[in-house]
């Protein structure tokens, strides 16, 4: 959870196991800390860890909060959240987050492989991966506003297709891929995405050709 007041975590039955804690430093105050997280294994570990903005920083953290990575950004204004994806398929997931001014896309040790300008109060918005255009490679997405010389929405790709195949579908700001069906339809009984995937504002990696999931009812 996140909240004026930093980062808490919950154990499975509801206990505390910290409360609060402002790991980059950052005070609570305004929105600094009300930023939604993105769950993804960034390091290639096989373990979970979690991302977050908070105002001046967007890093990557452990279970117990310790920092994998930080680094530096300008997004005082908003609530924006992030996401990952491991574009190469070797293991380790590169994390996005638009801050007011640009689009950065990080490597596993926080330095950023990628940056795009872009404009934006950040109210609630971030930049997802899908495959838009259905050629088996994903794209990110990105929207901007208030500067009419940046487009309004952007569809980034490699410019060789090179990228591992994404869903084609991201469909509520909570996304987690076991909540919709590819063609858009919602399970009348959702599998555990922590049982399964266990990420949170990520998509699914699809690789050597194979299917979206979770399938379609028939």
């Amino acid at each position: 959870m996140t909240s004026s007041f930093g980062i808490t975590v919950l154990e499975h039955d509801g206990t505390i196991k910290y409360q609060d804690v402002r790991p980059t430093g950052d005070p609570a105050e305004g929105l600094n800390w009300v930023r939604p997280a993105t769950v993804h294994d960034f390091d290639g570990d096989g373990r979970a860890e979690f991302a977050s903005s908070s105002a001046s920083h967007y890093a990557v953290y452990e279970g117990d909060a310790s920092i994998v990575w930080s680094a530096n950004i300008s997004d005082a204004s908003g609530i924006a959240a992030g996401t990952a994806f491991d574009f190469l398929g070797d293991g380790v997931a590169e994390a996005m987050y638009a801050d007011e001014h640009t689009l950065f896309v990080f490597d596993g040790d926080g330095e950023p492989l990628f940056a795009t300008p872009r404009t934006s109060v950040t109210l609630t918005e971030y930049p997802v991966v899908a495959d838009v255009d259905n050629d088996g490679s994903a794209e990110i997405l990105l929207v901007s506003n208030y500067d009419p010389n940046v487009p309004t929405v952007q569809a980034i790709r490699d410019a060789d297709d090179r990228w591992i195949q994404a869903r084609r579908i991201w469909n509520q700001h909570t996304y987690h891929v076991t909540n919709v069906r590819e063609d858009g339809t919602i399970p009348q009984f959702e599998p555990p995405h922590h049982e399964l995937l266990n990420t949170f504002r990520t998509n699914a990696q699809i690789e050597n050709g194979g299917l979206c999931h979770p399938a379609p009812q028939g």
